[in-house]
């Protein structure tokens, strides 16, 4: 049975939706692992910053915030890939 244009149409929005619903769900998944660490990281060292009387503290945070979200990032990339290549 072949399918009609109606159907084929419909399939089509289905597939767009499925690949537009994906990127915004990676784009989401990126944002959050540069936002979190950051905020986190930052405020410790805000605090401990306020603490110890010292000023490296923060830049010690967002250089430890910036790798992890680095690594974070490198992890989901390569699993998409995976999947890609299967």
């Amino acid at each position: 049975m072949e399918k009609s244009e109606k159907e084929k149409e419909q399939e089509t929005k289905a597939k767009k939706a499925a690949v537009w619903s994906q990127l915004l769900e990676i784009g989401l998944d990126f944002a959050v692992y540069l936002a979190l660490p950051l905020l986190a990281f930052i405020y410790a060292g805000q605090w401990l910053d306020a603490k110890y009387h010292h000023k490296f503290f923060v830049i010690i945070g967002l250089f430890t915030a910036l790798g992890l979200s680095s690594y974070l990032i490198y992890k989901k990339i390569k699993a998409i890939k995976d999947l890609m290549d299967k």
